[in-house]
């Protein structure tokens, strides 16, 4: 019984037909690995631009709106938009106004918070960026205290002592640790950081000194 021959030829020899199937896996196999090759690189590129638009929400909701982040020195405008120039110049009403601009900049951040402490802890890239959208909060505070005056903090606190004061309580890590571990409401954030700064940075002089004893049953024990 005879081979078919293709149509206008001869049969391809079997070495030459193995041969040209080998190739032809060979080019299958190199096309593949070039477009996962593709792909990946296309994977990494897109998560850069995820990157980038993480950090463009997130300097969104620390300045307020589209703007850029504001020069060295300088505060975001969203704090000093809706500060009346009398809160500005009481120590008490200025810090209520801070803690409650920090709570909304809380509400307004705190999934792009969580998204950059969990991707700050495998990626170098997003922890510098995380680095410096700190910076630029503690700059924020320091250009606010820097505009009190001396006598409105505690004898011997120096403004940069009691910005980065603020800048440490009024942060991610309290939001994280009091709302999402604590169960505080945001409420309850804004009047905790309002009166742990208060009695940090302002001398005692408006606070109620209570003279009676917490027991009247302690009233006069130890005399003689």
């Amino acid at each position: 019984m005879q081979r078919r021959q293709p149509p206008g030829g001869k049969a391809e020899p079997r070495a030459r037909r193995v041969t040209r199937q080998r190739q032809a896996g060979e080019a299958t196999r190199r096309e593949t690995r070039r477009l996962l090759l593709a792909a990946a690189r296309a994977e990494f590129a897109d998560w850069g631009s995820k990157r980038n638009l993480l950090r463009a929400l997130m300097e969104s909701a620390v300045t307020g709106d589209d703007e850029v982040l504001p020069a060295a020195g300088q505060p975001p405008a969203i704090l000093t938009a809706t500060l009346g120039p009398s809160d500005a110049k009481d120590p008490r009403r200025l810090l209520a106004h801070l803690s409650h601009q920090y709570r909304l900049l809380a509400e307004r951040a705190a999934v792009g918070w969580q998204t950059y402490r969990d991707g700050a802890a495998i990626d170098p890239a997003i922890a510098a960026d995380w680095q410096q959208l700190s910076d630029t909060r503690r700059q924020a505070f320091q250009a606010m205290f820097a505009r009190l005056p001396a006598s409105a903090l505690r004898p011997g606190l120096t403004y940069a002592a009691a910005a980065d004061t603020a800048w440490a309580i009024a942060s991610p890590d309290t939001h994280h640790q009091l709302v999402l571990q604590a169960g505080y409401s945001y409420n309850q954030l804004e009047d905790w950081v309002r009166t742990t700064l208060s009695a940090a940075l302002f001398p005692d002089t408006q606070r109620p000194v209570n003279t009676e004893p917490a027991d009247p049953g302690q009233a006069g024990r130890g005399r003689c």
